[in-house]
């Protein structure tokens, strides 16, 4: 049993006691006591006794002592590890470890000497203000991860989630060149903290792999753990999708070979065993567990991996028996086949005991294929062997059929039909090939005639296969469309080809491009036929539209699938993304291609998004950011503010009442049902704090007319006049009465970037809008901040430090990022500048003409 004093320290009501007693501010902790030291002591010793007396199982286990601190915590109420003497008590590794735990979870510094009451302001570093008032802005101690770690243990202990995120920001964006840890104990924390944030949060996931493949890049170090813990933790929470979408991403730096898939695995089988787990599984894979058919997407995104052995071992050790043979398939298929007989034997010896019978025989000739010299050590009398040995010379009687050789049979003329079937009988055919088909209906008179002779062939005993060739020509033949038989027959597709939906698909794109209706026509038949699973073609049509940029007979199909309560797949959206939308580079506006126009495209995407998911369509969180960051950029307020209200109707889990909008439309009932599942997990992840401030400073982004046709009123009709430039924090009240939780600081920080450019010293900024919303400004800094405080209501957004200190206010701290940036700017402009006035100079002296 464990000591007492060890579980009440570990209770969250005992944190509070410490921490009350600590915030004390006089008393206690201005005493001193001389014999301290011999009272420790004495108690250290009454712990040790009480410790013999309970813990029973820590006296059996010894050879390890104790540490004791060689430095004492620097704190105003001295609060003392209570440990025996080192000399006194042997202890094992679990006691040690459940003591330095304990110790952790009061939130007492270790090692970086902070008092309690200075942790909360030391680790308030998730901000880019006041820099240089924190431990961590000092350079020799920017790279202390002792500090760093007792910063994030008292941020996750008083915070959660919240707390890491203000590290994780700190470390990213306050602090420069900070290389994290990747071997140790200390590493593995900070990234697997790290790493936990992100499985909840899709942003911070996408910077902390930046940041890894960074710190790959420039070091070649990497933790090795990254990628089962992301991986894995996906599997966990029972997400395939995201699972195998980051194993796509990672296998490449932190996979050292493929076998390396193995670490998720136990994450897999973890999986399996928690109830209604096979929910996850389709109609394809009910004989499989939901995290082995996880396991297996992994696996055929990797090449080349040789895991038929620890898999099979594993699987049978756990007691996953019913998953076995559909793995012993699906690793064989992939040509993953069992290194040794050894590999395999576990999986033979279960068999023979548990399997039923035909399934026993398909294993037993599987090991006679691959291990020829290990039969003997099958029982002679198994019966399995027998049917095996059988089997063999069956093997030996059959005699393998070629397509050529029927082809050229069908071909030759002197051979009748009737001779034809005969020679198959007698040679034991039991099946012809496409290619030998195709010959047998070119000689054919009409539909008719390959009715009747297939008929014949299907009395004689002979199959013509189930290849898409050999349904497409009993299916054209019935229903008698002679010239779709006719371009098929004459076809230089190969058989194979014609399977490969991808390929027809594109073929299809382009014959419709050149108006080539025959073999338009025909690839569309073979389509249909390829998809027999999925015949509708919806999807297929709507990529086709949007490929020829007929974008206005692709919305008509998107309405025609609403109304057969279709809806849109994840390829369609994807592929409209790629077509439609012009390529950017990150942090700028896509460039104006002739003949292209931005507003059209953005508009269009938005707006089959919005139909898409009233159908079902499942649209990630980062194709909606980037559709607002497009519509913020190209000046859009009108559709910035309706998609964004849209969004949060849509999504958001609480009823609200329609708000005013210009064209907006209530979400159909029956999807908006289903789209609120985890509607407040979309709308955090659209409006992040980053959306949130970008919102702000496109708010900002508006010409102010002398005169303008319209006078601008946020709160109705009838309210009153307000600057344009307030819009945005309108909105955002406007989203927040939606159920959009707003991130007050960062919105704070974006309103006094957006004074600064204004209002601020003098400056030349390196963009143009912003010297032209300063050079054209018609409004007083107390009229602006007076509409700022009416759009925003109460508590100020500020504070009250309009009215203590404006100038400071106005005039926010400048980071370096900043500083580097206007320098680089300004060298830039310098010297476009000298580059002008040599060309000018050139052109003089050319001409013969004195330089201006």
């Amino acid at each position: 049993m464990r000591p007492a004093l060890l579980r009440l320290l570990k209770r969250p009501s005992a944190l509070s006691v410490l921490d009350s007693l600590i915030s004390i501010p006089t008393g206690i902790e201005e005493l001193e006591s001389r014999c301290k030291k011999e009272c420790l002591r004495y108690y250290s010793q009454s712990q040790v006794q009480k410790i013999d007396e309970h813990g029973a199982e820590f006296e059996q286990l010894g050879g390890h002592r104790l540490r004791r601190r060689s430095q004492p915590r620097p704190s105003s109420f001295r609060v003392y590890e209570i440990q025996p003497p080192r000399s006194e008590v042997a202890n094992s590794n679990e006691f040690a470890k459940l003591l330095e735990s304990t110790t952790s979870s009061t939130g007492l510094p270790r090692d970086v000497g902070l008092q309690l009451e200075k942790l909360e302001f030391e680790s308030d570093v998730g901000h880019s203000n006041d820099i240089g008032t924190r431990l961590v802005d000092d350079p020799t101690r920017r790279h202390d991860f002792a500090l760093w770690e007792e910063l994030l243990r008292y941020r996750q202990r008083h915070y959660g989630d919240k707390g890491t995120l203000d590290i994780w920001e700190g470390l990213m964006v306050r602090v420069e060149g900070v290389q994290l840890p990747v071997r140790g104990e200390r590493a593995d924390f900070f990234w697997q903290s790290f790493v936990n944030l992100g499985l909840k949060r899709a942003v911070i996931m996408n910077e902390l792999e930046n940041y890894a493949s960074d710190l790959w890049k420039k070091t070649g170090n990497r933790w090795d753990r990254f990628y089962e813990s992301v991986v894995g933790g996906f599997i966990e929470q029972g997400k395939p999708q995201r699972a195998v979408e980051w194993h796509k991403k990672l296998q490449h730096i932190h996979l050292s070979s493929p076998n390396d898939i193995l670490r998720v695995l136990k994450p897999a089988l973890t999986l399996c065993r928690k109830p209604g787990s096979r929910d996850i599984s389709s109609k394809n894979r009910r004989r499989i567990s939901s995290g082995l058919w996880i396991f297996q997407n992994i696996c055929h995104c990797t090449k080349d991996h040789r895991i038929y052995g620890p898999v099979i071992c594993t699987l049978l050790r756990n007691g996953h028996y019913e998953d076995v043979f559909p793995m012993h398939k699906f690793l064989v298929a992939r040509n993953d086949h069992p290194q040794t007989y050894e590999d395999i034997q576990p999986l033979l010896e279960f068999a023979k005991e548990n399997w039923p019978r035909p399934l026993l025989q398909k294993l037993a000739c599987y090991v006679d294929e691959h291990f020829p010299n290990r039969i003997d050590l099958m029982e002679k009398d198994d019966p399995t062997t027998k049917d095996l040995q059988t089997k063999k010379g069956a093997w030996l009687e059959e005699k393998p059929f070629k397509d050529e050789f029927g082809a050229r049979l069908f071909a030759t003329k002197a051979f009748n039909f009737d001779m034809i079937i005969s020679g198959l009988q007698m040679l034991g055919v039991s099946s012809i090939g496409p290619q030998t088909l195709r010959e047998m209906a070119v000689r054919a008179h009409g539909s008719q005639d390959i009715l009747d002779k297939l008929r014949q062939l299907q009395t004689a005993g002979i199959s013509t296969g189930n290849s898409v060739f050999a349904r497409l020509i009993r299916k054209l033949a019935a229903e008698n469309r002679e010239v779709l038989l006719s371009d098929l027959l004459k076809s230089d597709q190969h058989f194979e080809m014609l399977e490969d939906v991808a390929m027809q698909e594109s073929l299809l794109v382009s014959y419709y491009a050149s108006r080539d209706w025959r073999q338009y026509n025909m690839t569309l038949a073979i389509l249909t036929e390829a998809r027999k699973e999925r015949p509708d073609l919806s999807n297929v049509h709507f990529r086709k539209f949007i490929a020829a940029d007929e974008w206005r007979f692709a919305s008509n199909v998107v309405d025609d699938m609403a109304l057969r309560d279709r809806a849109l797949s994840k390829e369609s959206i994807e592929f409209m993304v790629r077509h439609v939308l012009t390529p950017r580079k990150q942090g700028h506006m896509p460039r104006h291609i002739r003949g292209r126009s931005l507003v059209k495209e953005v508009t269009f995407v938005s707006q089959i998004l919005q139909r898409g998911v009233k159908a079902g369509t499942p649209v990630s969180p980062e194709l909606w950011v980037e559709i607002l960051k497009r519509l913020g950029m190209i000046n859009r307020w009108h559709d910035l503010r309706d998609c964004s209200l849209w969004l949060a109707r849509q999504y958001s889990s609480i009823p609200k009442n329609t708000v005013g909008s210009r064209t907006i439309s209530a979400p159909v009932k029956r999807h908006s049902e289903l789209a609120r599942v985890d509607g407040n997990r979309l709308l955090e992840a659209i409006f992040t704090s980053q959306m949130q401030a970008a919102i702000v400073s496109w708010g900002f982004k508006m010409r102010i007319s002398r005169n303008p046709e319209k006078e601008y009123q946020p709160f109705g009709v009838d309210s009153e006049v307000a600057i344009p430039w307030v819009r945005g924090l309108v909105l955002l009240r406007e989203l927040e009465q939606n159920g959009v939780q707003l991130q007050v600081r960062d919105i704070r920080q974006a309103c006094r970037q957006r004074l600064k450019v204004i209002f601020g010293r003098s400056f030349e900024s390196s963009r143009g809008m912003n010297r032209m919303l300063r050079r054209e400004n018609p409004y007083s800094i107390d009229q602006v901040i007076g509409d700022i405080h009416r759009a925003w209501g109460e508590p100020s957004l500020f504070g009250g430090r309009e009215h203590d200190d404006l100038h400071r206010l106005v005039n926010p701290p400048v980071s370096k990022m900043s500083l580097r940036r206007t320098a680089r700017n300004g060298r830039q402009r310098k010297a476009a500048a000298i580059r002008s006035d040599m060309i000018v100079y050139s052109r003089s002296r050319l001409n013969n003409q004195e330089p201006p």
